[in-house]
């Protein structure tokens, strides 16, 4: 393994007054390596003591470090307990010198510029008294042995006045980030950036461009800062989005592959930046690391052209803005819709440049609950939620409309009243549908009606003909079909009708539906039971039955149709129509009577075999009852349609 001085030479420090801007370059890259390396320690220190899982080799934290030695990926796997309190790591010696040769290399800069500004000598003569403490203190590490609390000082951060590398290390990288703001540095549309090339400023501008074009949906956000630096052949381009839970992200690009890392503490915003790059073909390494209270993402993207590069840097420069405040738009999209539909709400937005600050900072959820308040203030408590009253579907795509409007509102310098009467008109337009999707259900659970009566009627039509009837397993295999579709369609109308003081004439809509798919259900079993040798007179008079029992279903399907169309406001025209088609619906039910009196009429006269007797019986009286409780739903819905209250 070689060492932090030949990683010096190898980035172009050449003789011995290398300018201050390589100098803080090279320290910067020198904290990226140094992370690394402890990182190392601490995953390999915490698999030893507890090997039962699988071990990370962190390549990709290698690899976006900028540290080539591809054989340090086996270290953590190879790392044992040797004694109580004594671990064996690899290479540990090696290791613990490069993190004190990346120190060195972070507190150069700082040295240099001391000897003419008289306010960073006394704090760079600290720093250098303590990174010689601490390389005083470091362990022997003998044999690549050292014992686990030695890591863990290390890798702590400072508490009770003991110091530590990284405390050393994140003390040293403020002062860069100092040193940096102080040099005169070149501004690259808004970056701060020092020893690029032309091809760089092309990248860092397109990265830029992408920032500034979003920026805005940010509002009051403070301001981000970019730095850009050329170390060696590699580009860096580092955002900080100024946010205490998330890091930096740093995109390192070399000629056509840019390496993309992103650390953050909330995992479900860390695989939400991923998706916004999915437009992309970006290889993702995700690695969950012991002890560590971040994810850390490292995405590979390997561009065909310059040209394709400059667009993938604008990219995520563009997507960086909808990270801000995520997580607190999430929590509270999460009180109105479930978490997957937050999420995928906020996806929406982002795919759409469309920002959630403006929603964060104009009251966020209040918005909703003073629009219900104001426009449903019969069907809503306040704080129910969004997806039990409108449905999940209608729920989320409000929400969607409400992002806009307020993102709108907001940037444009509309009022606060003009935007709570934009938010109120869009919500009237979901909580109207609210019926139309209760018919809607309903007119889906009258198709499964159907579906059962043409299947019957086919049924008896084959037996009329003496043909070979269907199979008791397929029949059975049919019924379940049906029996699932209909348990489906009532699940999904349960949680509108619990929640929904105005809807509450379907609910004996659903369980009248229910009655009649169960009575269909009988029939198509007792159907299988009939004897071959039955009458055709008798199975004559079961298919005028049957027909009759079609007909109906249709002119309840029909009836479903015409008042889901009503239900958006009141025509004569249609409401006529809506009325003639309960008419015959209901005029079917005297016909449907006496076909049953009919059959049952025949059966007792003329039937002598007392299984035909009793079956066929049972199938008109399963019949009929499935008819009932369609001419009785048909009722309800003209009742709801026409504004009378719901019989007790």
């Amino acid at each position: 393994m070689r060492s932090e001085t030949a990683h010096k030479e190898d980035v172009g420090v050449r003789g011995p007054g290398p300018l201050l801007p390589d100098l803080i370059s090279q320290g910067l890259s020198a904290h990226d390596r140094l992370k690394y390396y402890l990182l190392l320690l601490q995953t390999a220190g915490a698999y030893a003591q507890a090997p039962n899982r699988r071990p990370p080799t962190l390549r990709a934290e290698r690899e976006a470090s900028g540290v080539s030695d591809a054989s340090l990926d086996a270290v953590v796997s190879a790392s044992r307990m040797v004694a109580d309190a004594l671990v064996r790591i690899p290479r540990a010696a090696a290791i613990v010198e490069f993190v004190f040769g990346a120190l060195r290399l972070m507190l150069e800069p700082i040295a240099a510029t001391s000897a003419w500004q008289s306010d960073l000598r006394e704090r760079a003569d600290l720093y250098r008294l303590r990174l010689e403490q601490l390389i005083a203190q470091a362990p022997p590490c003998a044999d690549d042995q050292l014992p686990p609390s030695a890591v863990a000082a290390m890798t702590r951060r400072s508490e009770n006045a003991h110091d530590s590398a990284q405390q050393l290390a994140m003390d040293l990288l403020w002062e860069l980030n100092r040193l940096q703001t102080a040099v005169g540095l070149e501004s690259i549309a808004g970056a701060e950036a020092f020893g690029l090339t032309d091809a760089d400023r092309a990248l860092v501008r397109a990265f830029m461009t992408g920032v500034n074009e979003t920026a805005v949906l940010g509002l009051d956000h403070h301001p981000s800062r970019t730095i850009a630096t050329r170390d060696g052949d590699r580009l860096t381009i580092q955002h900080d989005l100024g946010m205490t839970d998330v890091q930096v992200v740093v995109a390192h690009v070399t000629s056509l592959e840019t390496t993309v890392t992103y650390a953050d503490r909330d995992r479900p915003r860390a695989r939400f930046f991923r998706e916004l790059l999915e437009p992309y073909a970006v290889a993702w390494e995700a690695e969950t690391v012991a002890d560590a209270d971040r994810e850390t993402s490292v995405g590979h993207y390997l561009a065909e052209s310059d040209v394709d590069v400059e667009r993938f840097l604008a990219r995520v420069g563009s997507r960086l803005v909808f990270l801000i405040g995520w997580n607190r738009a999430r929590r509270q999209l999460s009180r109105l819709v479930k978490g997957v539909d937050a999420t995928a709400v906020l996806k929406w937005a982002a795919e759409n440049n469309v920002g959630h600050s403006a929603f964060l900072q104009a009251g966020h959820i209040q918005l909703v609950y003073t629009a219900l308040e104001r426009a449903a203030p019969a069907q809503v408590r306040h704080g129910r939620r969004l997806d039990a009253l409108l449905g999940r579907d209608a729920a989320r795509k409000f929400l969607m409309a409400l992002l806009r409007i307020v993102s709108v509102a907001v940037s444009s310098g509309r009022s606060a009243p003009l935007m709570d009467d934009e938010i109120e008109a869009e919500l009237l337009q979901y909580l109207q549908r609210s019926d139309r999707m209760m018919f809607s259900a309903a007119a889906d659970h009258a198709l499964v009606i159907a579906a059962a009566v043409d299947w019957i009627s086919r049924t008896v039509t084959r037996l009329k003909s003496k043909k070979p009837r269907t199979d008791n397993a397929a029949t059975a295999s049919l019924v379940r079909t049906w029996r699932s579709h209909a348990d489906e369609i009532v699940r999904r109308t349960a949680r509108l009708l619990d929640h929904s003081d105005e809807l509450q004439h379907f609910r004996q809509l659903v369980t009248d539906g229910d009655r009649a798919v169960r009575a269909l259900e009988q029939t198509a079993f007792t159907l299988t039971l009939v004897p071959v040798e039955t009458s055709p007179a008798v199975l004559s008079l079961l298919d005028s039955l049957c027909g009759l029992v079609n007909g109906g279903v249709r002119e309840y399907v029909q009836l479903l149709e015409e008042a889901r169309d009503l239900s958006g406001g009141l025509v004569r025209s249609d409401l006529e129509r809506f009325l003639v088609t309960v008419d015959r619906l209901v005029a079917l039910e005297d016909h449907c009577d006496a076909a049953e009196r009919a059959v049952l009429e025949h059966l007792i006269r003329a039937s002598g075999d007392f299984r035909e007797l009793h079956l066929v019986s049972a199938i008109a009286g399963h019949l009929d009852t499935a008819f009932d409780a369609l001419v009785r739903s048909g009722l309800i819905v003209r009742d709801y349609v026409l504004g009378i209250a719901p019989r007790s």
